[in-house]
């Protein structure tokens, strides 16, 4: 599995993604006030953000944020005056701030700007309503060939509960939402009506998770650039691995897979142009069918993508003739029709080639078309392949 340390692994071969630098404080806010947006520029933003130019820093004035990637800029020393975002900030949340009791972020507030990282404390609950926008920095597009930064700022380790949305939208940009810490994390997670972009969401198969009703684009990735065409790579600051979670009417845009036991309802899910593909965790129960539904989902390949993955599930673990399951993986769409093609992106015990996967992933009978109740593919004028 992919671990959060992993950042330090990140190549950046030019300014690719520049706003991904920047520690968290060593030190804790005593309440979950959050600070004006006036603040200025040394407060509200990361030392190490990478200028637009890709270069060296220069002197500049101005700030603390821009909407305008050409804009961005830092002073002599390297200090970031003017950091990209993907809109103004109305509410700054420094760095360090611990969220102790109950909190709403309310949308009068809105944008709000994370500007490091946010911790919800055991007991506590935070609530992002609906038309709320919160913010991290916004990766400045590349000059040259690079490879995007693990972002380590804009994020809400949660150790207790956080709820995103309602019945309306909210927006979750740049920010990464996590309950991997060990110290810090293993609260509950529930995302519904959300707009997620450039966003990465780390959860432990041991806290409960739901996501429903929500877009995310570029989730768990970071953007890789050569010769002017992007592709992605599933990000190396921690792997989603569900259990006993919910996901359903979502949709998944250039976004990385995650792993998932038999345990989880992953239904009626729009899936574009994944980065990887699934992960079916060897974790089924002893006695009994398992208790989760994987139908009803959509996963599409478009023929103009550059992602080169073609692969929709694979099985992991110690193959054991023994105990060997099958996944009821039917009635889901795979954008094509034909059974070879489905079968090819499938790789479980069948596949004589690699005898270490274990289980056997059933996609018979596969739908000939996407579920209504599926959100629909907002890439529909593009043929699939």
């Amino acid at each position: 599995m992919k671990s959060r340390m992993a950042v330090a692994l990140s190549v950046v071969l030019a300014a690719c993604g520049g706003g991904g630098g920047g520690g968290t404080s060593s030190t804790s806010a005593a309440s979950a006030a959050p600070a004006s947006s006036s603040a200025p520029a040394a407060s509200a933003t990361p030392a190490s953000a990478t200028p637009a130019s890709g270069s060296t820093a220069v002197v500049c004035s101005g700030g603390p944020f821009t909407t305008d990637a050409t804009k961005v800029c830092s002073d002599a020393s390297g200090k970031v005056v003017t950091a990209y975002v993907y809109a103004q900030p109305q509410t700054v949340i420094p760095d360090g701030t611990v969220i102790s009791s109950d909190t709403t972020w309310p949308a009068s507030g809105s944008p709000y700007y994370l500007a490091g990282t946010v911790q919800v404390a055991k007991g506590a609950t935070l609530t992002i309503p609906d038309g709320v926008t919160v913010e991290g920095l916004k990766p400045v597009p590349c000059t040259s060939d690079c490879i995007g930064k693990i972002p380590t700022t804009g994020i809400i380790d949660v150790a207790g509960q956080l709820n995103v949305g309602g019945t309306d939208q909210v927006q979750l940009l740049g920010v990464t939402v996590s309950n991997v810490d060990a110290n810090v994390g293993g609260g509950t997670v529930s995302i519904q009506h959300a707009h997620l972009e450039d966003a990465f969401v780390q959860i432990s198969p041991a806290a409960p998770f739901s996501m429903t009703y929500s877009q995310a684009y570029r989730l768990n990735v970071t953007p890789i650039v050569r010769a002017g065409v992007t592709t992605y790579q599933a990000g190396t600051n921690g792997y989603p691995s569900f259990k006993n979670s919910t996901l359903k009417f979502n949709t998944f845009v250039d976004s990385a897979s995650f792993a998932f036991d038999p345990s989880v309802v992953m239904q009626n899910n729009l899936f574009v142009n994944m980065v990887d593909s699934l992960v079916l965790i060897d974790d089924f129960p002893a006695s009994g069918a398992p208790t989760g539904i994987a139908k009803n989902n959509s996963f599409l390949f478009k023929q103009n993508s550059p992602n080169t993955n073609r692969m929709v599930i694979a099985a992991h673990g110690i193959y054991s003739a023994s105990t060997l399951h099958t996944l009821d993986f039917s009635n889901n769409f795979w954008g094509v029709t034909d059974n070879t093609t489905i079968q090819s992106r499938i790789l479980d015990s069948t596949d004589t080639s690699n005898p270490q996967l274990p289980n056997v992933i059933s996609y018979a009978p596969a739908a000939a078309s996407a579920d209504p109740a599926t959100p629909a593919d907002p890439q529909g004028n593009v043929p699939n392949e």
